[in-house]
């Protein structure tokens, strides 16, 4: 049988086949009964069913060449053209073919013996021959890899029966004392387990050996296959992930460029968004995934549900951050009231401080360590002026403490040397002085020396200093009493 363009199209996994009606499903499913060719849940196409008396149904390869499925064809995809039933079979009308490999109504047919006739494919040119042999994909020919299970070794014998029974009689002969009588006995038991031990040994080694041998053939087979396997599977898993990952990008491009943005630009416009929240804005990975869209290319109820919700979340992030800024304006300005502090404390340093992203508690930790700081200094001020009236204070008084020191000083260095005159019978003082100044004590006129006057003569000789005091002493004498009177001759 040779398949024409379309029947190999389909078994190629780039063409799918419809059918109109269940006439054209059952011929259908008669020629696709390969047995290695399975629906996508798992079920073997011949026990395919359904009814398309009131539907169209479109029949198709899987993209990894693995199963056959059944869809409506704008489910199949942009991998697959749809084909017409009779496109495949255009002598659908007088549909007498076989399936490839037996229909549902073949299972009484034996298949004629290779041998014994002439080989079906011959009239093929070898072109087509090799298209036929190399159809199957990698998955197809996975599936007919059968890693199989384990069936026991069968082996002959009774060892493992009649162990226990040979190990009782063995154990007799333990600690045995050879004497004269059991001599002959002993030797010839002991020729007889070592002869049984030589035998068991060999046949156990050659049993393990022939029963590793197919075990360690399997291994190794699939040791290799699982290596085969590896190298392939991590380059291209890497690859495929590279691939949906610069999909995944493109599309979330798209979408941002499509929905997204422009209902930022308008919140924005309408003054319910800003610039920085509009950041914040977070596009989750999975509104990528193709479960986000439905079967006609459009978003999903879900997937539309979210980004409104993410939408609002910023929105109300937006409201929020405005009432933060607000407090931190009403904060600064009572702060600044109650302390005294207006020139000090700037509000916006606080609140850019917000908008780069410093938290509310820590912008408030931040104003009230500034506010402490602020008083600190102020009060540290005005400690230092305080200090510098006290200094000052302290330094007219130390002044004033030295000069009366020094007065004291020069006092007492007035009065040191003085020289006193005292009367000789009583001890009264009468006069002293220093080389500063003389104080001489006033004598009183007795009562009957009263209107007397007395003179004396007296010869003065000294220094200048000398004959000046004395000069002055008299001068103030004279002038002190009114009848005393001398003469410079």
């Amino acid at each position: 049988m040779q398949l024409n363009k379309v029947q190999n199209e389909f078994l190629g996994c780039t063409s799918a086949i419809a059918v109109d009606s269940q006439e054209q499903f059952l011929k259908l499913k008669e020629w696709m009964g390969i047995q290695n060719l399975f629906l996508q849940d798992g079920t073997p196409v011949t026990q395919l069913n359904t009814d398309v008396t009131n539907k169209r149904v479109a029949f198709y390869r899987d993209d990894i060449g693995m199963f056959v499925g059944y869809d409506h064809p704008a489910n199949i995809g942009m991998n697959y053209s749809i084909k017409e039933f009779n496109e495949a079979f255009p002598e659908a009308e007088n549909y007498e073919q076989r399936s490839l490999f037996g229909g549902d109504d073949a299972a009484s047919i034996r298949p004629p013996e290779d041998d014994l006739v002439a080989d079906p494919m011959e009239d093929i040119v070898e072109t087509e021959v090799k298209e036929v042999k190399n159809e199957l994909s990698l998955a197809d020919t996975l599936n007919q890899l059968e890693v199989g299970k384990i069936t026991p070794a069968t082996i002959t014998g009774n060892v493992i029966e009649f162990k226990d029974t040979v190990i009782n009689a063995i154990n007799k002969y333990k600690n045995i004392v050879v004497t004269q009588d059991n001599f002959k006995e002993l030797t010839d038991t002991r020729a007889d387990l070592n002869n049984k031990k030589k035998i068991i040994t060999e046949n156990r080694k050659n049993i393990k050996n022939e029963a590793l041998k197919e075990i360690n053939e399997v291994y190794d087979a699939m040791t290799d296959i699982i290596k085969a396997i590896d190298d392939v599977v991590g380059p291209l898993d890497s690859e495929i992930k590279g691939f949906e990952a610069k999909e995944k990008e493109a599309l979330k491009q798209k979408m941002m460029e499509t929905t997204i943005n422009p209902t930022l630009d308008m919140l924005i416009k309408q003054e319910m968004l800003d610039d920085d929240t509009r950041k914040d804005f977070t596009f989750k990975p999975s509104w990528t995934n193709a479960s986000a869209f439905t079967k006609t290319g459009n978003l999903t109820k879900k997937t539309t549900d979210e980004i409104n919700a993410e939408l609002n979340r910023i929105v109300e992030l937006y409201n929020q951050k405005q009432k933060d800024i607000e407090t931190i304006k009403s904060t600064v300005t009572q702060l600044s009231i109650a302390h005294g502090l207006d020139a000090q404390l700037n509000v916006d340093t606080y609140v850019e401080l917000y908008k780069k992203g410093t938290s509310m508690p820590d912008v408030q930790q931040r104003i009230n360590r500034d506010v402490e700081m602020i008083k600190n200094a102020v009060q540290k001020e005005a400690d230092k002026k305080a200090q510098e009236i006290v200094s000052k204070q302290q330094m007219q008084n130390h002044e004033q403490n030295t000069e009366n020191v020094k007065n004291t000083l020069q006092e007492q260095n007035k009065q040191s040397n003085i020289t006193v005159l005292t009367d000789e019978k009583t001890g009264e003082v009468l006069a002293k002085g220093n080389d500063h100044q003389i104080l001489a004590q006033i004598a009183s006129t007795p009562e009957k020396f009263e209107g007397k006057t007395y003179e004396y003569t007296y010869y003065f000789s000294g220094s200048f200093g000398a004959i000046k005091t004395f000069s002055n002493i008299l001068k103030l004498l004279s002038m002190m009493f009114k009848d005393f009177k001398y003469e410079r001759k």
